[in-house]
């Protein structure tokens, strides 16, 4: 135990202890650019995704829907 106490505090431990806090800051902020450029591209998509071929059918009298969506997907709801 006294070996590590010691060990933190010679230059060695702080500087090591410095690295560590540099390369997760870094990492943080690579991290959100990243998260950033994620977000610009599902907003894109989003925006490109045309939901006006999107209709809903009901079937008979019971409340039975059919949902086709514009990928040409039925869903039964």
């Amino acid at each position: 135990m006294e070996h590590l106490i010691e060990f933190v505090k010679s230059d060695i431990g702080v500087s090591l202890a410095w690295l560590c806090s540099v390369g997760s800051t870094i990492y943080a902020i690579f991290s959100s650019k990243k998260n950033k450029e994620l977000k610009i591209k599902i907003q894109q998509i989003t925006n490109n995704t045309d939901n006006s071929k999107d209709s809903v059918n009901q079937h008979g009298q019971k409340n039975v829907y059919t949902k086709n969506n514009s990928g040409g997907m039925k869903i039964d709801m």
